[in-house]
């Protein structure tokens, strides 16, 4: 059984601000007010081992999205504050919902996804 800590979190943030920094310099930054939480990466300060492939990463973004979206919460995850992808309530889906089978996912820019995936 798939742990429900990463949304069981996000649910229950409603106001507030967090920043990572690498070297004095903002690496990310994550913010909440009432329903909406934002992830804004600007950098990745660290490599992260035993990477899963991609459809492992979007069977689990399908399952957070759904939990999300049941909750009525909306996650934004950004690139240098550009929308990237929007996941829960707000997520308005169109050709995205071809590539992530989920009608709570929407790719905002798979360029930028593609080229954070690949720093990951």
């Amino acid at each position: 059984m798939k742990s429900k800590l990463p949304a069981n979190f996000l649910i229950s943030l409603k106001k507030g601000s967090v920043k990572i920094s690498e070297n004095k310099k903002p690496a990310i930054e994550f913010s909440t007010k009432n329903d909406d939480r934002v992830v804004n990466i600007i950098s990745i300060p660290v490599k992260i081992s035993g990477k899963k492939s991609a459809i492992k990463r979007l069977g689990d973004a399908r399952d957070l999205a759904k939990i999300l979206k049941k909750e009525g919460v909306t996650l934004d995850i950004q690139h240098n504050g550009k929308l990237v992808l929007r996941l829960g309530e707000k997520a308005k889906p169109k050709l995205s919902k071809i590539i992530t089978l989920s009608g709570n996912i929407e790719i905002a820019d798979i360029n930028a996804l593609r080229s954070l995936e690949k720093r990951v």
